[in-house]
């Protein structure tokens, strides 16, 4: 019984250490735009202003850029492509989406550097990963922001996302208004996945 009893209360214990190790991930302070690669070897310019985020990507699959406005709060993306120059789709945010500003709770884990950057390791559970599984190592700055993130993708850590520059500072709210004349339609996820022009624009972050 006594054996038993210590037992219990080292499991205890080191339960309360680990829980106690997990801390909430940074988020961004202020405002900033940044630069950045991508898995797929494409890439990415991002702006951001307090909940709202402007991402210009080139999927390395795709022929032109596509243009996203996403709403973090609302957690909502317009997608604009060249080849609709006048109408816009608006759809749920997917989860990849998240990667320039994690959500949760993680463990730092050491420190690092990105585009002359210094950052924070953290390693995050797969229930706080943006992507959904696990685990997931971020390379975060003090201010909140994501330089790198890396994801476990079939037994081998692979580079989701690599921030090559950034600048801190006030953006132009404009850049995150879809424009004057182009209509916005609402369609379900799995409807815009399946449009060419759009398709590796939406999976170019994903698995």
């Amino acid at each position: 019984m006594l054996i038993a009893r210590r037992l219990l209360a080292l499991a205890l214990s080191l339960t309360a250490v680990t829980a106690a190790a997990a801390e909430p991930l940074p988020t961004p302070a202020g405002d900033f735009a940044l630069k950045a690669t991508l898995r797929d070897g494409g890439s990415l310019d991002l702006m951001r202003l307090g909940d709202r985020m402007r991402v210009e990507m080139l999927p390395k699959a795709s022929p032109a850029m596509v243009v996203g406005l996403l709403d973090l709060k609302a957690a909502k993306m317009v997608l604009m492509v060249p080849s609709m120059p006048k109408m816009a789709v608006q759809m749920e945010l997917p989860p990849e989406y998240n990667f320039a500003s994690l959500k949760g709770s993680g463990v730092r884990t050491g420190t690092s550097e990105v585009a002359g950057e210094p950052c924070d390791l953290w390693k995050i559970d797969a229930t706080a990963s943006s992507h959904g599984t696990g685990p997931t190592l971020a390379c975060i700055t003090e201010d909140g922001i994501a330089l790198r993130t890396e994801m476990d993708i079939q037994g081998k850590q692979q580079v989701i996302y690599e921030v090559t520059s950034v600048t801190r500072g006030p953006q132009d709210p404009r850049q995150f208004m879809v424009p004057p004349g182009v209509q916005t339609v609402k369609l379900p996820k799995s409807a815009v996945a399946a449009m060419p022009g759009l398709a590796p624009f939406v999976s170019g972050l994903g698995q």
